[in-house]
């Protein structure tokens, strides 16, 4: 078989045909379209290789302060659930 069949368009279809129909499609346009995704594949893996694995500022003082903030917000939720189910002092104004 020498033709390349594709899909037709619905306003490609001939008369009394359906979507379904093959087409001829050439092989230039089939090289064109392998040489676009060869392109994009291997400007993509260029891009995942220059990509830096790790940050290049030490981070630990920025992720040590989120941590510290969170675990301050968890104990004050906790004392505010104590509080409401009677369990804890309700006078501390942090807690009303």
């Amino acid at each position: 078989m020498d033709a390349l069949l594709l899909a037709a368009p619905p306003h490609a279809a001939p008369a009394g045909g359906s979507f379904w129909d093959p087409v001829p499609a050439t092989w230039p346009l089939m090289a064109l379209l392998g040489a676009g995704c060869l392109l994009l594949t291997i400007g993509f893996v260029v891009w995942l290789v220059l990509q830096p694995d790790e940050p290049e500022q030490d981070t630990t003082p920025l992720v040590d302060r989120a941590v510290d903030h969170d675990r301050g917000r968890a104990a004050l939720v906790r004392r505010r659930l104590d509080a409401d189910s009677g369990r804890a002092d309700v006078s501390d104004p942090e807690l009303r």
